[in-house]
């Protein structure tokens, strides 16, 4: 099941927000202007349209914007340098500040789900359960590459049950590993899910592979069937919402969901506010951050510094609106 991302030339109720072009003044060298949006649509519509003059994003993100987009645009070849931010782990779901007892068990369905080997894939790969899951959620989505075809193989991606609200084709757990969870003292959050039965995830379904929507409305990512996994590793239902980026962490803080799995990396501020879980990554590499630009302009960036002065758009509190304001808002002139 593909998500084919469509990219329109119209959107007039986005263009009237005020996406300009390229930051100009008379007054001496231009400062970047950072544009935040709620959603990577958002922000290609306006690339699109030529308001604005990049979109940062992930690498697998902008990646497949590009693929989709008949060559209107290209990959920078400039990336953020991650170095500095300390050692990259993964993604990482989040939860209510002080709901340990929650995280605890999280992490131990996490660490179980990185760190067992599938038993899915040919016997030259030793990959790990949430490994082949995002393999199988890039060739799902239309982002697959020659890793993901290879961990896969000529496995069927397709699901195997009936598409219903139990979130069953996502994934089957009935015969994969599961962490011994002592349950008997669950306190906060945890005490109300294994009461309800159900666990209240959010999500931004907007980044695939690890979590989208497609053309029927259908749920589905890799991080999607970590939801699933996790639930089940709990004995309870999984529920799923979706909504902006920008109100995934408040949906969590203000209790109207459980936890979030959203594509999330560590940041400071998000560590001191929730509790975040241990990374988790599917990739045997280290995620690369970058920026797009319309093809034929891409041969103007070189560095980081070519882009101070032009009109960059973000998602709002992601990952690479910090690495905007840090290392090239940071660089304007004073």
């Amino acid at each position: 099941m593909k998500k084919v991302i469509t990219i329109l030339c119209i959107c007039a109720m986005f263009l009237m927000s005020g996406c300009s072009g390229s930051n100009s003044s008379s007054q001496g060298p231009a400062k970047t202007e950072l544009e935040l949006v709620s959603t990577l649509d958002q922000a290609i519509l306006a690339l699109n349209s030529g308001k604005c003059d990049a979109v940062a994003l992930d690498g697998t993100t902008a990646q497949n914007y590009v693929d989709q987009s008949n060559g209107m645009f290209a990959m920078s070849g400039v990336n953020f340098d991650l170095t500095i931010y300390g050692e990259y782990e993964g993604n990482v779901a989040a939860a209510k500040k002080g709901e340990t007892s929650l995280m605890k068990a999280v992490n131990a369905c996490i660490q179980t789900a990185i760190s067992t080997p599938s038993g899915m894939v040919p016997s030259d790969y030793t990959d790990s359960y949430y490994t082949y899951w995002t393999a199988k959620a890039k060739i799902q989505s239309g982002t697959d590459d020659e890793s993901a075809q290879a961990i896969i193989g000529d496995t069927d991606v397709s699901p195997t049950v009936a598409i219903d609200d139990t979130y069953n084709y996502l994934l089957d757990t009935t015969d994969l590993v599961k962490p011994e969870l002592d349950l008997s003292n669950a306190e906060g959050v945890l005490a109300n899910v294994l009461n309800k039965g159900v666990l209240v995830i959010a999500t931004s379904p907007d980044y695939p592979a690890a979590e989208w929507i497609d053309d029927q409305g259908v749920i589905w990512g890799s991080e999607m069937m970590m939801a699933k996994y996790v639930a089940d590793c709990l004995g309870v239902k999984l529920q799923i919402e979706t909504m902006d980026f920008s109100a995934v962490l408040t949906a969590v803080d203000t209790g109207k969901v459980d936890l979030a799995f959203s594509g999330f990396g560590w940041k400071a501020d998000r560590a001191e506010a929730f509790e975040l879980s241990v990374g988790y990554s599917g990739d045997d590499d280290i995620t690369f951050h970058t920026l797009i630009v319309p093809a034929d302009k891409a041969d103007q960036y070189k560095s980081l510094e070519d882009f101070v002065g032009k009109h960059i758009l973000a998602q709002a509190g992601s990952l690479q609106q910090m690495y905007v304001e840090d290392q090239i808002v940071a660089l304007d002139p004073q």
